[in-house]
């Protein structure tokens, strides 16, 4: 089980090179890919989004790529500049009538005087640096997001637990709920037509009446819910995709227990209700950052 939100930075220095990557994700329902990077290394960026796509499939996510070139481009004076220049101080001197001399400094600061070379860029070999230091961004990234999903793994195995406990007693509460309301019924309908009411009138009123009971049985539901935590708790197993495979089951689990609460309306099991209730929205919230 992993999670969306992780970090990951590799770095990579030699003589000629200075490489940093860093990968930022959090969580997002698809792929939002961003990569900021030097111009120069813009023929690299399909390359660098494939890389990423094998590993990271859901997420925001961000991807810095700082490089540095070490060599020390190749510096030209230009001596025909710097004489043509030179010229035009000593005819300017004689044009005032001077014998200050200008700062040479002055003189080497001029346009085009001194020139620096761009340095060397080899694509091939920078191509093979950028991408090696990627994949251990990615793994660094990874390793991140991995410890992340086992802690939300952990905090969804106890919401479970929590939940299978509250269902028990909403379980052991609900058959004297079932014989609450049948005897409730039962002298309701007595006590309202009393001796209108004949053999065999009364006996179909306490079939009727059983009938409505049974259907505000909530067995079904609380097998089905249990059922539901089951399939949650083993897909939590798996590796990859279980963002909405999690929340789908997040969804019937709702589902269930609503109903239960609106069949199983008493005091004595509302906080229980209300506790699956908080529990399944936790874990969905927490569902949302698993990829």
């Amino acid at each position: 089980m992993k999670s969306m939100t992780g970090y990951g930075r590799a770095k990579y220095l030699d003589e000629n090179i200075d490489v940093e990557i860093e990968i930022r994700s959090v969580n997002s329902r698809f792929l939002d890919l961003r990569i900021k990077q030097p111009y120069h290394l813009s023929f690299m960026e399909a390359e660098i989004s494939k890389q990423i796509n094998k590993t990271i499939i859901r997420g925001k996510v961000d991807v810095n790529i700082n490089i540095n070139l070490l060599k020390v481009p190749d510096i030209e004076l230009n001596e025909e500049m710097v004489k043509a220049y030179w010229e035009l101080y000593n005819r300017a001197k004689e044009l005032v009538n001077t014998d200050a001399n200008p700062p040479f400094a002055k003189l080497l600061s001029e346009k085009d005087i001194i020139t620096a070379g761009k340095a060397d860029i080899d694509e091939e070999s920078i191509s093979k640096i950028i991408l090696t230091i990627l994949d251990k961004a990615i793994v660094e990234h990874q390793k991140m997001a991995l410890t992340e999903g086992e802690s939300m793994k952990e905090y969804c195995l106890t919401s479970l637990s929590t939940m299978s406990s509250a269902l028990i007693k909403i379980e052991e509460e609900f058959p004297c709920y079932k014989q609450e309301i049948y005897s409730k019924l039962k002298n309701n309908i007595e006590e309202l037509l009393g001796e209108y009411i004949k053999e065999d009138d009364h006996k179909k009123l306490l079939f009727e009446s059983a009938i409505y009971v049974e259907k505000a049985d909530i067995t079904e539901e609380i097998v089905r819910l249990n059922n539901h935590i089951e399939k949650f708790s083993g897909l939590m197993k798996e590796e990859t995709g279980l963002g909405k495979k999690l929340n789908f089951v997040l969804q019937e689990m709702h589902r269930e227990i609503n109903t239960i609460g609106s069949k199983f309306n008493t005091a004595k099991v509302f906080d229980d209700i209300i506790l699956i209730k908080e529990e399944i929205e936790k874990c969905r919230e927490i569902i949302q950052n698993v990829r």
